[in-house]
C-alpha cells in the first residue's frame, strides 16, 4: 500500500513539474505570411513571367512543436488567372489542397533572444489526396519581441520543373495558366510572422 502511495505522488509531481515546464503554442499572423513563386516561361505568344501567391497563412505550432499549415484554394490568386480562373471557381475553396508539417523544438523559440535568430533545417512534408512528398529545407527565426517572431527561408529554393510536370494533368494546368512551357525552376519565397497563443 505504502509503494502504491509513493507512486502515485510520485507520478502527481511528476505531473505538476511537466505542467510547469510546458511551452507555449504559437499561431502565425495571416496578414503579415504568405508563400510565392516566380514563374517564367513561354506563353502563346512569347515570354510570360507571373507572380502566384498563396497569402493569409494560418500555421499553428502546438505545445510539443509539431508544425502544420493547410493551403486552400481561395488564399491564392489563382481565381483571378483567366482560364484556370474558370476551371477553379466552382471549387470548394473551403478544404485544404494540401497541409504542410514538420516538427520543432520549442526551445528554439523560447530560448532566443530578442533580436537574436538562428537557422535549422526541418523536414517539411506536404499532404494531399493523392500524393505525399517530403524535402529538407533550411529556415531561418529571428525573434523580433517577446511575443513575435520572423520565419523565412534560410536561402534560395527553387522547384524542378521537369520532376513538377511528371505529377497528374500538370500539362493541362499549365496549358490552363497559358504557359507552352516553363524555365528548368520556380523559385520560391516563404515569409510568416509568428506570435504567441
Amino acid at each position: 500500500m505504502r509503494h502504491s502511495f509513493i507512486s502515485a505522488l510520485a507520478v502527481a509531481g511528476l505531473a505538476v513539474t511537466l505542467s510547469a515546464q510546458a511551452q507555449a503554442a504559437w499561431r502565425m499572423v495571416p496578414a503579415d505570411s504568405r508563400i510565392t513563386a516566380e514563374v517564367a516561361g513561354q506563353g502563346q505568344n512569347g515570354p510570360l513571367e507571373r507572380t502566384y501567391r498563396v497569402d493569409n497563412l494560418n500555421g499553428t505550432i502546438s505545445d510539443n512543436g509539431y508544425f502544420e499549415m493547410p493551403l486552400r484554394l481561395e488564399q491564392t490568386n489563382l481565381l483571378g488567372d483567366g482560364g484556370m480562373g474558370a476551371l477553379l471557381s466552382g471549387l470548394s475553396s473551403d478544404s485544404a489542397m494540401v497541409t504542410l508539417s514538420t516538427q520543432i523544438e520549442p526551445a528554439w523559440l523560447n530560448n532566443l533572444a530578442v533580436g537574436d535568430s538562428l537557422t535549422r533545417t526541418l523536414t517539411l512534408t506536404a499532404r494531399g489526396n493523392h500524393f505525399e512528398r517530403s524535402e529538407r529545407v533550411p529556415m531561418r527565426v529571428e525573434r523580433l519581441n517577446q511575443q513575435a517572431w520572423q520565419v523565412s527561408l534560410a536561402e534560395p529554393i527553387s522547384i524542378d520543373t521537369r520532376q513538377m510536370m511528371q505529377l497528374d494533368n500538370a500539362q493541362t494546368i499549365l496549358s490552363l495558366l497559358g504557359y507552352r512551357s516553363l524555365a528548368d525552376t520556380i523559385p520560391i519565397n516563404f515569409n510568416a510572422r509568428l506570435i504567441e497563443r
